[in-house]
């Protein structure tokens, strides 16, 4: 299995249904990193120093895990008195047309996300 930082193309995903659920899980990760922990990281000053940027990684890698965190079903998403919510991650892949050809539901509790690094 590659990891997220060279997720398969669509053509090369699994054919058993939990394997293209993980599939699409590590192009999710791949995203992740890629426009947010990356595009965040690059918003540092040249000048930083190697501290600064290890604590900025640190709270990027942070948030990015705990929003992986909340897609998993880790913690109880409280919507009131009564009520309680789970967010729902799907991976849609469209063809050259634009049209849906194929979605995947990988969250909550289909897997763990992996979000490119450790």
């Amino acid at each position: 299995m590659p990891d997220a930082s060279t997720p398969r193309k669509y053509d090369d995903w699994r054919a058993k249904q939990f394997d293209r659920e993980e599939d699409a899980a590590y192009l999710f990760g791949f995203y992740l990193v890629k426009h947010c922990r990356d595009e965040a990281i690059a918003t540092l000053p040249n000048n930083s120093t190697p501290k600064t940027k290890a604590v900025v990684e640190k709270a990027v890698d942070t948030a990015l895990h705990n929003v992986c965190d909340m897609l998993e079903g880790f913690w109880r998403l409280e919507a009131g008195p009564n009520h309680t919510v789970s967010l729902v991650l799907r991976i849609q892949v469209l063809d050259v047309k634009n049209e849906v050809i194929e979605t995947a539901d990988i969250s909550p509790c289909k897997l763990d996300l992996p979000i490119g690094y450790q």
